[in-house]
C-alpha cells in the first residue's frame, strides 16, 4: 500500500508540475550538447539516456518523442536522434529502469499513432503518420551512421510488432466482450515498412546509375524479416497456449478412473439387453407366423365344412356346414389370439436398455481414445461377454447413434471408426484363441 501511495503522490506531483513552453527545445538542445561534448559516442549516449530518463519519466515521455521529431527537422541534428535511440537500447540491456522507459516510449508512440495525435507528414505524394515518420527516419539515420546499428533498429522494430500484436489481441477480446475496438487503420509496423518502401524508390535516369537509397531498401528487407519472425513467433506462442488450455480442459473433462470402473456394469448389462432387443423382432415374427398359421388352418377347415354342407355331401346339409364353419372361425380367433400366445412372445427390454445405455453414455462421452480402447479390450477379455464378442462393435455404434450432443464427445468420428476397427481385430484374436 505504501508503494501505491508513493506512486500516486509522484504521479500527482508530475501532473501539477508546470512544463515550460520551451521544454522540448531545451531537451533537444541538451541532447545535442551532451553528444557533441562527449568524444566517445557510447559514453555520450549513456549520459543522454540518463538525462532523458530523469527528465521525462514517467509522465513526460511524450515530450521526448516531440524532441526526436524536432531533431529530425534539420540534417545537422537528426544524427542525435539516431544516437539517442541506439544508446537507449544499449543502456536498456543493462538497466531495468531504462528498459522500462524504452517500452513506455514505444507504448506512447503506438498510442499516439492510433489516436492520430500529430498531423500527418507527406512523402512523395503519400501521407504518413508523424510517429511513423519519426521511427522510420531514426532507423534510416542509424544505419547511415553505422551499418552495425541495423540489428539495433530491428530490435526496436520487433518490440513494436510484438506490442501491436498484443494490443490487437486485447482489442479483439474487448470487442467480443462489447468493449472498445482499435480504429480500422494499418498497423504502425506496416506503416513503417511502407514509408521505407516509398523512401527507397528511385528511377534511374541513365543505365547503370546506382540507387542512392539502396541502404533504405536493405533496411526495409531487414525489418520485413524481423516482422515475419515476430509474427510467426507470437502465433506459435498463442497456438501453444491454446493447446495447453485445450489439454487442461480435456484433462478436466476426461472420465476418471472411478467412473471407468463404475461404467463397466452398465456396459455389460446394456450389451446383453442390446443383443436381446436385437433378436426381439425375429422371435416376435416367428411366434406371429405360428399364430397366424393356426388361425388360417381353422378358417380353411371351417370353409371346407361349409362347402360340404352346401353340396349335401357326407350327410351334412348347409345349416350344419355353416354352423361348423362359424364355430371353427370363432375357435381359431379365441384360441389363436395374442393373449393366448403371450407367454411365447419375447420380452421387450427397450426401457431397461435405454436406462443402462444412458448410464454408460454419460461416461462414454468423456472417454479419450486411449481410455476407450483399454476399456473395450477389458470387455473382450471378460468372461461374461464371451458369447457376445461379435456384437461389441455393433453396440458401440448403437451407443454413438443414440448419443445426444455428439459434438461434445472427446473423441472424433475418425477416432471412433479406428476404435471399432481395432476392436474387431481384438475380437478376431479372442475368437481364434477360444477355438
Amino acid at each position: 500500500m505504501a508503494e501505491e501511495e508513493l506512486a500516486e503522490a509522484i504521479e500527482l506531483e508530475d501532473e501539477t508540475e508546470e512544463v515550460p513552453d520551451n521544454f522540448v527545445d531545451q531537451m533537444a538542445s541538451r541532447i545535442g550538447i551532451i553528444l557533441q561534448r562527449e568524444m566517445d559516442p557510447t559514453v555520450g549516449a549513456t549520459e543522454v539516456t540518463k538525462y532523458i530518463y530523469e527528465t521525462t519519466y514517467p509522465n513526460k515521455v511524450n515530450y521526448f518523442i516531440d524532441a526526436m521529431e524536432m531533431l529530425h527537422e534539420s540534417h545537422t541534428t537528426d544524427k542525435y536522434a539516431a544516437l539517442t535511440w541506439s544508446g537507449m537500447i544499449s543502456a536498456a540491456a543493462h538497466n531495468k529502469d531504462y528498459d522500462t522507459f524504452m517500452h513506455a516510449m514505444l507504448d506512447k508512440m503506438i498510442q499516439g499513432y492510433y489516436g492520430m495525435e500529430k498531423p500527418d507528414a507527406e512523402l512523395k505524394d503519400r501521407k504518413f503518420s508523424a510517429f511513423t515518420t519519426i521511427m522510420a527516419k531514426t532507423f534510416i539515420k542509424m544505419i547511415e551512421l553505422n551499418t552495425k546499428l541495423t540489428d539495433t533498429a530491428a530490435e526496436i522494430y520487433s518490440h513494436v510488432v510484438r506490442k501491436e500484436m498484443e494490443l490487437d489481441a486485447q482489442a479483439q477480446k474487448d470487442e467480443d466482450e462489447g468493449g472498445i475496438t482499435l480504429p480500422n487503420m494499418a498497423k504502425l509496423y506496416d506503416d513503417v515498412i511502407d514509408y521505407l518502401s516509398v523512401r527507397s524508390e528511385f528511377k534511374a535516369k541513365s543505365l547503370g546509375e546506382e540507387n542512392p537509397y539502396e541502404h533504405v531498401a536493405q533496411l526495409k528487407e531487414r525489418l520485413g524479416q524481423s516482422r515475419r519472425y515476430v509474427v510467426q513467433d507470437v502465433m506459435n506462442q498463442r497456438a501453444l497456449e491454446k493447446k495447453k488450455q485445450l489439454e487442461l480442459e480435456l484433462e478436466n473433462q476426461l472420465a476418471s478412473a472411478e467412473e471407468l470402473i463404475l461404467a463397466q456394469e452398465p456396459y455389460v448389462e446394456g450389451l446383453a439387453l442390446f443383443i436381446h432387443e436385437k433378436r426381439y423382432n425375429y422371435k416376435f415374427l416367428a411366434v406371429e407366423k405360428i399364430r397366424m398359421t393356426l388361425q388360417l388352418l381353422g378358417s380353411i377347415v371351417g370353409a371346407v365344412y361349409f362347402l360340404v354342407g352346401y353340396m349335401d355331401l357326407w350327410g351334412m346339409d348347409w345349416i350344419d356346414g355353416t354352423f361348423v364353419c362359424l364355430t371353427m372361425i370363432l375357435f381359431t380367433r379365441l384360441a389363436g389370439g395374442r393373449s393366448r400366445f403371450k407367454s411365447f412372445y419375447p420380452i421387450d427390454v427397450s426401457k431397461e436398455l435405454e436406462q443402462y445405455s444412458t448410464q454408460f453414455i454419460n461416461v462414454f462421452r468423456n472417454m479419450s481414445m486411449e481410455q476407450m480402447e483399454h476399456f473395450l479390450v477389458r470387455q473382450i477379455k471378460l468372461d461374461r461377454n464371451r458369447n457376445y464378442l461379435s456384437m461389441i462393435p455393433e453396440y458401440v455404434k448403437y451407443l454413438f447413434a443414440i448419443m445426444p450432443d455428439r459434438k461434445n464427445m472427446v473423441i472424433t468420428m475418425d477416432e471412433l471408426s479406428e476404435l471399432v476397427e481395432n476392436a474387431e481385430i481384438e475380437i478376431a484374436k479372442a475368437v481364434r484363441g477360444q477355438v
